[in-house]
């Protein structure tokens, strides 16, 4: 009886030890990791209206998806960092590629800067408006299942736009570019909340309307993410995120490259599904 109750324990204090060591072993999700670096592939949706001015007058309100056909959404890389530097306070940093080019026969006459498209002529766009961006967040609740605090965005919209007109054999017969940097900034909310040992998932919504040099802006950002811990180091994330800006900006006294002014609404929507790596 003594030996078989000795058996009992000493199986009983091995599976205890095999289910400590297996527990120990099984991701749990974080809300707190110091270093993320982030890599997705993005399907971007989007609505460009443009208007670039000529030193004669305004340039034509165009519409890039439906008067030039471009292409409303397409597939693109998008890469963060996260870095946390105390428990409190982060720090991401991000690019987001959106690029895209077309041939169209336009059903308009459209002035872009100080050349004149007229309708019928076959010309070729392109239209890159590729995003950098920076957010600190602050957390004002800080606890190891929730995260809310304040959320601060800066950025620049990187714009690179071209019209060619095409003759026949698509040679070009006379072209028109101009090239914006445009900043960005806006100031909000956001929060992250563990759900079970390896979901989580978050959210933030931030806007703020802003006169920066030239630049007359409204820009209103916002997104949210679902995350699974697939292992210790490695995290899969689906996510959507919006980023819709209206610019107007003012002509410089110079006439080099950027210098016109001009108009641009502009929305990103991003729905990505990316790897978290943890270091």
């Amino acid at each position: 009886m003594k030996e078989t109750a000795l058996r009992s324990n000493l199986l009983a204090f091995v599976a205890l030890v095999v289910a400590s060591s297996l527990a120990a072993q099984s991701p749990k999700a974080n809300l707190y990791t110091r270093l993320e670096i982030t890599t997705s592939f993005t399907t971007v949706i989007l609505n460009s209206n443009i208007r670039v001015d000529g030193d004669s007058g305004a340039g034509t309100d165009i519409d890039a998806e439906s008067d030039l056909g471009l292409a409303s959404s397409k597939l693109e890389p998008r890469f963060a960092v996260r870095w946390r530097p105390g428990h409190r306070h982060e720090l991401e940093f991000g690019y987001q590629f959106a690029r895209r080019s077309a041939e169209h026969v336009i059903d308009r006459d459209i002035t872009f800067g100080d050349s004149t498209f007229h309708a019928g002529a076959n010309v070729g766009t392109k239209l890159n408006s590729d995003m950098a961006f920076f957010v600190y967040r602050y957390a004002f609740v800080a606890k190891p299942r929730t995260q809310v605090g304040l959320a601060v965005g800066l950025g620049a919209l990187f714009l690179n736009s071209a019209l060619d007109a095409l003759g026949s054999g698509g040679q070009v017969q006379f072209s028109q570019s101009d090239n914006v940097t445009g900043p960005v900034g806006s100031i909000g909310a956001y929060g992250r909340f563990l759900s079970g040992d390896r979901w989580s998932w978050e959210a933030d919504a931030r806007y703020v309307k802003v006169n920066v040099d030239r630049f007359d802006a409204r820009v209103g950002e916002g997104g949210g993410a679902v995350r699974y811990a697939a292992s210790s180091r490695m995290l899969i994330e689906g996510g959507y995120g919006l980023t819709a800006i209206k610019v107007d900006i003012a002509k410089t006294r110079n006439n080099g490259p950027g210098s016109r002014s001009g108009m641009l609404k502009y929305s990103l929507q991003n729905v990505r599904l990316g790897v978290v790596f943890i270091l």
